[in-house]
């Protein structure tokens, strides 16, 4: 029964605490995490750095995604632009409309490493394209672009940029010669809500694993020295069996609460080894008729209040049906959903359900 009491209580600690994490790393990027739309109403081009002579304006907008805090991939569009050294076209068609693919490199996370709330970043990129223009109906490739995106980020959704680029095409105005063309563009960067942004750090799990071999270290010094002092009582009543009076002390063991985590959006338990130290619980509510709570959570971090209540409800069925499967009347469950919440670090641990002997 010690040992059974202080594998659980091992159990409930390793759960509720702050994990030891790694510096400078993160968890793994799913491919629906971290996409962002980007939007400038408004911006000006010139051919080379003829501002005075040769000025265009154009709206453009992208979409991306970043797949680590350092690399992003941007597909950008430009709207109807740039009139190059003066060229006119019948119907007042655009010169150009134009479309990229570009790498970002953001040069803060390289440097300095990732900071969840860092506001201002310097981003670095470089791509090619095509353009589509009056003078050529069949598009000419732009096989080089580069420029500067420094974002300020105002919450974990929006941010405004200034961006300043660089492009090359080849023989976009007739003339069978290469034009730069230089801009600057004021651009609004929504990142989806109804996705996850950010990044997680990465648990430091040789850490983990000696913090916890330490605390199973000092349960078995505990558990020893219990041993021990049951060796002497016994070899007291040996020796003296008529003065000892024997008084019955009779404890209540109460099972400590145990924790079954989830993956993000998901109320499936994943594994077997999820439920496996519900067992005893479900055996010692069994044999005393005892309730039993089941309290489910979401990160409040993602997703919407109304949503995250709806999942956190879904999950403490989900365990509550495992208990009754391993024999705990459904009388005897109490569940409850508490929504999304931000009780511990990573955010990810909050995706979890909490169960307790009542």
């Amino acid at each position: 029964m010690a040992l059974v009491v202080a594998g659980m209580s091992l159990t409930a600690v390793a759960q509720t605490e702050d994990y030891p994490v790694r510096e400078n790393s993160v968890q793994t990027n799913g491919f629906w995490d971290n996409w962002f739309f980007e939007v400038s109403p408004l911006g000006i081009h010139a051919d080379g750095l003829k501002f005075g002579q040769s000025t265009t304006y154009n709206a453009t907008f992208a979409v991306g995604k970043w797949f680590t805090p350092q690399i992003a991939l941007r597909g950008q569009f430009h709207l109807p632009v740039y009139k190059l050294n003066g060229v006119k076209y019948e119907n007042g068609a655009p010169n150009a409309v134009s479309a990229y693919a570009q790498v970002m490199l953001n040069a803060s996370n390289i440097i300095c490493g990732y900071k969840a709330d860092r506001k201002v970043s310097f981003i670095p990129y470089i791509g090619f394209g095509r353009a589509f223009s009056g003078a050529h109906k069949l598009g000419v490739w732009s096989p080089f672009c580069f420029g500067l995106d420094v974002p300020y980020q105002f919450n974990e959704n929006w941010a405004v940029s200034l961006e300043a680029s660089v492009k090359q095409y080849n023989n976009i105005d007739s003339n069978k010669g290469r034009n730069w063309m230089t801009g600057l563009n004021i651009n609004v960067i929504w990142n989806m809500p109804w996705v996850k942004q950010g990044f997680e750090v990465s648990p430091d799990m040789a850490a983990i694993a000696a913090m916890h071999s330490a605390q199973l270290a000092g349960l078995n010094e505990a558990l020893a020295a219990e041993q021990n002092e049951n060796k002497n009582l016994k070899e007291q009543l040996a020796r003296k069996p008529k003065e000892v009076v024997v008084e019955k002390v009779v404890k209540e063991v109460l099972a400590a609460p145990q924790s079954v985590f989830f993956s993000f959006n998901s109320a499936k338990i994943a594994s077997k080894k999820e439920i496996m130290n519900l067992e005893s619980l479900a055996n010692m509510a069994k044999s005393t008729g005892a309730k039993i709570k089941v309290t489910g959570y979401a990160d409040s971090a993602t997703g919407v209040p109304a949503y995250n209540q709806q999942l956190s409800e879904r999950r403490a069925k989900a365990v509550a049906k495992e208990l009754i499967k391993m024999g705990v009347a459904e009388e005897n469950i109490v569940v409850e959903g508490k929504g999304g919440v931000a009780e511990v670090k990573p955010a990810s641990y909050n995706r979890r359900v909490i169960i307790e002997a009542l």
